[in-house]
């Protein structure tokens, strides 16, 4: 019995290393549920830790900084984010020329609506993001204070979705400069962006959003594929 109890016994080490993993995830979750309801300014390790339900000072047992904890939990966000959608707009992009009109629209509206439903599926967090991302008028001090981790999230999400664009053009014998999809993305996403917040605030259903970007986005796609150039 004592030979059976021994092999059952979890190591020391090993218990030590799940409850170390165990407060991590609780730290991103804490950090997570902060961020959501008062965006980066909001954010301090103190309360971070205490959302965890650790001492602060524990909270360097797990993450060197508080920059390095966003880090992490954006690049978490961004892959739960794209991962679903990317091949997705890959592959329409990728199959535009032998699509017929309702085809794309209805593949747009399908890639438009995993689109929305990420976004609803916490829309505090989405509001933040946006609002905390960098802008052109902000000064250098504050600029350098939110580029990087959660504050950065959305621009570097929208360069993404540059790679992205880019990848399908590539496989639909395409070749265009990369200011030019910058272009197309910023105005895609500014789109997207301002009919998700309409929707929150009850301006208008989903359903009439999603069908006015399908639209849309015929009319941008056709105009900016039909500029680039064609590989023989």
């Amino acid at each position: 019995m004592n030979v059976l109890a021994q092999d059952l016994t979890v190591p020391v080490e090993s218990k030590r290393e799940l409850a170390k993993a165990k407060t991590r995830r609780a730290l991103l979750k804490s950090a997570l549920r902060l961020y959501s309801l008062e965006g980066a300014q909001g954010m301090s390790m103190n309360k971070v830790a205490k959302g965890a339900g650790i001492a602060q000072p524990s909270f360097y047992n797990h993450f060197e900084s508080l920059e390095a904890l966003q880090n992490e939990l954006s690049a978490q966000l961004k892959d739960n984010y794209l991962s679903p959608m990317r091949l997705a707009w890959v592959n329409m992009l990728k199959d535009y020329d032998v699509l017929s009109k309702d085809q794309f629209n209805q593949q747009c509206r399908q890639c438009l609506i995993m689109i929305f439903d990420s976004a609803f599926e916490n829309i505090a967090l989405f509001q933040h993001l946006l609002e905390d991302r960098p802008r052109f008028s902000d000064s250098i001090e504050n600029q350098s204070s939110l580029n990087n981790g959660l504050g950065n999230l959305i621009t570097e999400i929208q360069e993404e979705w540059t790679e992205i664009f880019i990848q399908g053009l590539q496989l639909s014998n395409r070749s265009c400069e990369r200011s030019a999809v910058n272009l197309c993305v910023d105005m895609a996403a500014a789109q997207v962006h301002e009919l998700i917040l309409g929707c929150h605030q009850q301006r208008y259903s989903r359903q009439q959003a999603i069908a006015t970007l399908s639209i849309s986005f015929d009319a941008l796609f056709a105009n900016f594929l039909h500029g680039s150039n064609t590989g023989q």
